[in-house]
C-alpha cells in the first residue's frame, strides 16, 4: 500500500521521528558558551536532511506542528543555558506559537527565536502582531542568515531584533584587510546601531574566527568552535 506524503509527516510527528543536536555560540571575549542553537535532524529514512522533512511539513501543512514538537524537544533536552529555536515563516498561519503551553515560554533560561532573513515572511502586518506577543512575554527575537538571501536591511529595523546572526557565506574565507572584511566590520557596527549583538555563523578554520573577532563580532558558531551533538558540546577554544 502507497503510504502518501501526509501521511509520512504525520506519521513522522506522532511517533517523534526526530531528533535534536546542539551547537554551541560562543562569548568571543572570554570563550565561554553563550546559548545553545537546537537544530533539527530526521530519525528514519522517510526524509534525507531537515530541509527535506520542513519542505513536505509546509506542503501537508503540518508545520506548525512540526515546530512545536522540536520546541519541545529542544527545550526538555538542554533545560540549564539559553536556547537559540529555529522559527520556520510558514508557522505563523498555523496558530502554535501563541498558546501558552509552547515550550518557548517555559525555558528555565532565555530564548531566543531565529527568523531566516533568507526567506520573505508573507502577511507581514500578522506575523507582526504574532511577534510582538510573543515579545511581550520575554522571548526576544533573532534575524538569522543575514546575508544569504534577500538582504533586505529593512527587515532588520523593522523587526528590532536582540540578535543578528552573520551568514556562513559572508564568513567563509573571511581574513582581515579584504573587502568582505570590510563588509562584515560595517554589518556589524549597523546591528550594534541598530541595538543588536551579532553572531558570526559558519566559523571553520582558525583564520576565519581571527577575522571574525576583529570585525567585532559578539558571538561565533561554526565547526572550528564545536559541532553540533547530543547531548551539548563543550568548547575547548579560548581567547
Amino acid at each position: 500500500m502507497n503510504v502518501s506524503l501526509e501521511e509520512t509527516v504525520v506519521s513522522t510527528i506522532e511517533q517523534k521521528l526526530v531528533r535534536v543536536v546542539y551547537q554551541p555560540i560562543v562569548d568571543l571575549k572570554d570563550g565561554r558558551i553563550f546559548a545553545h542553537e537546537a537544530l533539527c535532524r530526521p530519525a528514519s529514512d522517510f526524509f534525507h536532511g531537515p530541509l527535506e522533512l520542513f519542505a513536505a511539513a509546509i506542503k501537508t501543512g503540518h508545520v506548525g506542528r512540526l515546530g512545536r514538537l522540536l520546541r519541545h524537544m529542544a527545550v526538555d533536552g538542554c533545560p540549564n543555558v539559553p536556547l537559540f529555536l529555529n522559527l520556520h515563516p510558514g508557522e505563523f498561519g498555523e496558530g502554535w506559537l501563541v498558546r501558552p503551553d509552547d515550550a518557548i515560554f517555559n525555558h528555565d533560561h532565555q530564548v531566543y527565536l531565529e527568523i531566516t532573513e533568507s526567506a520573505p515572511i508573507s502577511h507581514y502586518e500578522f506575523c507582526h502582531s504574532v511577534l510582538d506577543e510573543i515579545r511581550s512575554k520575554g522571548v526576544l527575537l533573532v534575524v538569522d542568515d543575514l546575508g544569504a538571501g534577500y538582504s533586505n536591511l529593512k527587515y532588520i529595523a523593522d523587526l528590532a531584533p536582540a540578535v543578528v546572526k552573520l551568514d556562513r557565506e559572508l564568513v567563509m574565507g573571511l581574513v582581515k584587510d579584504s573587502r568582505l572584511f570590510t563588509l562584515c566590520s560595517g554589518l556589524v557596527r549597523l546591528c550594534n546601531d541598530l541595538g543588536a549583538r551579532v553572531v558570526c555563523e559558519g566559523i571553520e578554520t582558525a583564520e576565519e574566527l581571527e577575522a571574525v573577532i576583529a570585525t567585532g563580532a559578539h558571538f561565533g558558531q561554526g565547526y572550528y568552535l564545536a559541532r553540533p551533538s547530543l547531548p551539548a558540546p563543550e568548547v575547548t577554544w579560548k581567547p
